[in-house]
Formats: structure tokens, sequence, C-alpha cells
């Protein structure tokens, strides 16, 4: 399982920043609520396609609400700010 620097689940961490449900989280990415569930839990491992499916989530949902921005890792941002042409 990815995490953070404190060990907290990278995608719950994301997805708490980012102020989405589960249910919300698990849409984005593209995932059953059931997998993400397991993924956010620790059941399933976190692979790099999950996260990659959480940031390209993150991106999508910063796109539509700049407000989501200030949540996101830098990585993120930057690829949104330059998708918003700044």
């Amino acid at each position: 399982m990815t995490t953070t620097i404190a060990g907290e689940n990278i995608l719950r961490y994301w997805r708490n920043g980012a102020n989405l449900t589960q249910a919300q989280f698990a849409m984005a990415m593209g995932v059953p609520l059931r997998t993400y569930e397991d993924l956010e839990n620790g059941k399933a491992a976190v692979r790099p396609v999950h996260e990659a499916a959480a940031c390209w989530a993150l991106v999508k949902l910063a796109a539509e609400n700049p407000l989501k921005m200030g949540f996101l890792p830098p990585e993120i941002q930057a690829v949104v700010k330059s998708l918003q042409g700044g």
C-alpha cells in the first residue's frame, strides 16, 4: 500500500483533501465502490494503476472545480494549471 509520510493510505489522503466521499472518488476513478473501499481499507493492494486513476480523477475534478486545487499534490496541481492555460 502506498502511504503518505504519516503512514496514511494515499487514496484516503487525496480523497479527504478533496473533500469527497468514497463513492464520489470511486466514481471519478472509474472503479466500483466496493473495490475502492477495499483499496482504502487495506483489503486490496494499491497498485500504480490505482494511483494513476486517482491522479487523473483529481485532475478532472479540479478542472471542474478550481476551489479543490489547494488540496492537490503539487505535481497534479501543475498538470491542472497547464490544462487551464496557466
